[in-house]
């Protein structure tokens, strides 16, 4: 880890350092009703319950068998967290500690090879409803821009995943055309970043 100058060095910084060097997960940002942090493996059992709700895994791919996902939890801590700082998190309200989510941001392949940031959202079912999507998502749009300079942020949402692309257009993302991934396809929406749109004008 490399510090340019002492502005950079604050009290999140030196907890995030602790934190890596002690195999602790970064607490990313707080909500009013909620707390986003990194996934440790003691989440899988809340995290397999959560994906055992009804149609959670109707549009998008269900956890591994439980040693594999833990084999995958490892590497993505490692290789994901570690080296880019951010990625899919899991989501805990606030007033029970309950797991009720994930939120994040991940890499996209596009169809030139070109990686895109895709912002990505599950709510359990039973929280569903409840405007935590928008919630969560509206801070982690904030993060990205603030804290990882991210200038332009994807979904690509099946199209019958009705409840995800209210949240995509409530959210300020656009339709931008059908996007193939995998044997479907689906629609992309794309949001630009306004601290970056301010920085170009």
């Amino acid at each position: 880890m490399i510090v340019q100058g002492f502005e950079e060095i604050g009290v999140q910084f030196l907890d995030r350092v602790l934190k890596r060097r002690n195999g602790l997960p970064w607490t990313i940002l707080y909500t009013q009703r909620t707390c986003v942090r990194e996934i440790t493996l003691s989440d899988l059992d809340e995290l397999f319950e959560l994906y055992d709700g009804e149609g959670i895994t109707d549009y998008t791919e269900p956890l591994y068998e439980r040693q594999e996902e833990e084999e995958y939890t490892k590497s993505y801590i490692q290789y994901m967290y570690h080296y880019f700082g951010y990625g899919m998190w899991i989501i805990r309200e606030r007033k029970t500690g309950k797991l009720i989510g994930r939120a994040g941001i991940e890499h996209h392949e596009g169809h030139d090879g070109e990686v895109l940031m895709e912002l990505g959202y599950i709510i359990g079912r039973q929280y569903q409803n409840q405007g935590y999507a928008a919630e969560v998502c509206r801070a982690v749009i904030e993060y990205a821009e603030d804290e990882l300079e991210i200038d332009r942020l994807y979904c690509f949402i099946h199209p019958e995943n009705a409840g995800s692309i209210h949240v995509a257009q409530k959210l300020g993302f656009s339709r931008i055309g059908r996007y193939a991934d995998g044997r479907e396809k689906m629609i992309c929406f794309c949001k630009q970043l306004n601290k970056q749109m301010k920085i170009s004008e």
